[in-house]
């Protein structure tokens, strides 16, 4: 079945490319953002899990990430590297939900960026919603993500567009 939906796939944009509707610089392009949004939706699955394995697989360990929160009269801002936070999850008892919707990706060789509205809860209660940016680099091994930047918005959001969490 699975190598049925394989092939259906290819023979689609192979007409397409064919047809001239799909330039293969456009069919590449489409298919490296899927896997930039794959290996974010893998980074969450990660988290949700407490997989520190899998987290360390889609994370450049010597990467960092930052958030930033809006206080009553500053920007406070927190840093950490990738490393750390994966030793932190392997010791968290929490689970975390994080799920983004309507990503913006761009791809220009080896580097992508996403960025994405999303929102976040823990052990089911929700915590806070802002804006991920992702800035993920093409290894051997796929898509890594270097860097992440995210505010952190406690308050003003809106409801999310994927419904309450399961």
């Amino acid at each position: 079945m699975k190598t049925q939906t394989l092939l259906r796939s290819v023979l689609l944009v192979a007409l397409a490319l064919g047809a001239g509707l799909v330039s293969p610089r456009t069919a590449r392009a489409q298919t490296a953002q899927d896997s930039v949004v794959a290996t974010v939706q893998e980074f969450f699955r990660a988290m949700t899990a407490n997989d520190s394995g899998a987290m360390a697989r889609v994370l450049k360990r010597d990467g960092q990430y930052y958030g930033t929160r809006q206080g009553a009269d500053s920007l406070m801002v927190f840093r950490m590297t990738n490393a750390d936070y994966i030793a932190g999850m392997a010791r968290s008892r929490d689970t975390m939900v994080e799920r983004m919707w309507n990503p913006t990706v761009q791809v220009h060789g080896p580097i992508a960026t996403l960025w994405a509205p999303y929102d976040i809860h823990r052990n089911g209660t929700f915590v806070h919603c802002g804006v991920d940016s992702f800035q993920l680099i093409r290894t051997a091994r796929g898509w890594q993500i270097a860097a992440i930047l995210f505010t952190m918005e406690p308050t003003g959001c809106g409801a999310s567009p994927l419904g309450p969490i399961r």
